[in-house]
């Protein structure tokens, strides 16, 4: 006798149909129908999903971006305090900081988090900070995030009668920018060579206390290797625990007197969280 056992992941509701063609379609609580072969099959056995399991995905497509197709702080809807404005958006269960400073005739300036939509996967130059060099978002989505600097932070909060948090995993790739400047270099930043290297720090807190660390190497020319990331690339997250903050930092072989010099920038996209009752 030949079974389908089939996990079924975040289904409220499961319906079953046979067609004249042998095939079962299962309708899931969000619209997907999956499409399912039965010619000799004689049955199939579903895992319903475990109710004190839930599984969350920042997609950043719930995000609300301006005309431009990003969103940095600009709107001033942050809280105002000297030249900055404090604010945040929202993707999931997720929150998201950002600084916008408006420095008068000088002009402005933001850290932390930003969302984009932008595509450009060659212009090179700070103007073009807000595109990914995978030329699209994580899965061919249209939206993701990207953080500037170091100390640009996440929080993550809790669905209703859920208690515990596990982070999963991230999507991430690096802008063209940070690219470009890595494989051509510039007046501020070196083109890279044998030795040199650029990472991201994923830093996990929950409440004072440090939960664990990721890093991952957006390039890396140690060891004859000539990376430079320019595709989505998921790195695993569950050694941050049950952090509720996670911060980020980076670093490299280029320094200078005020730091590092390849552009501090990391795009991500489905940011993944399991919570638990």
């Amino acid at each position: 006798m030949k079974k389908i056992f089939t996990s079924v992941l975040a289904m409220a509701a499961i319906v079953l149909s046979a067609s004249a063609q042998q095939k079962v379609y299962v309708w899931q609580s969000d619209g997907n129908v999956l499409e399912l072969n039965v010619s000799n099959i004689d049955s199939i056995s579903f895992t319903a999903p475990d109710p004190n399991v839930s599984r969350s995905v920042a997609t950043f497509e719930d995000v609300v971006l301006g005309e431009q197709g990003f969103w940095n702080g600009s709107d001033l809807s942050g809280e105002h305090d000297g030249n900055s404005y404090y604010g945040s958006f929202a993707s999931s269960v997720f929150i998201f900081e950002n600084i916008f400073t408006d420095w008068g005739a000088t002009g402005t300036s933001y850290m932390g988090f930003a969302c984009s939509s932008l595509t450009d996967t060659v212009t090179s130059g700070f103007t073009n900070q807000y595109s990914p060099k995978a030329g699209e978002g994580a899965n061919g989505s249209a939206q993701f995030a990207l953080a500037y600097d170091d100390g640009a932070t996440f929080n993550c909060t809790y669905k209703e009668g859920y208690t515990n948090n596990t982070l999963k995993s991230v999507m991430v790739t690096n802008g063209t920018y940070t690219y470009n400047e890595i494989r051509d270099g510039s007046a501020y930043s070196k083109k890279f060579e044998s030795g040199d290297w650029f990472k991201v720090t994923f830093t996990g807190y929950k409440g004072e206390t440090e939960t664990g660390s990721v890093d991952y190497y957006l390039a890396d020319f140690r060891d004859g290797k000539t990376y430079i990331n320019k595709e989505w690339v998921e790195v695993d997250l569950t050694p941050l625990s049950d952090a509720t903050t996670v911060m980020i930092t980076f670093d490299s072989t280029d320094k200078g007197q005020f730091g590092v010099n390849t552009p501090t920038y990391v795009f991500i996209d489905n940011l993944t969280i399991e919570q638990t009752k």
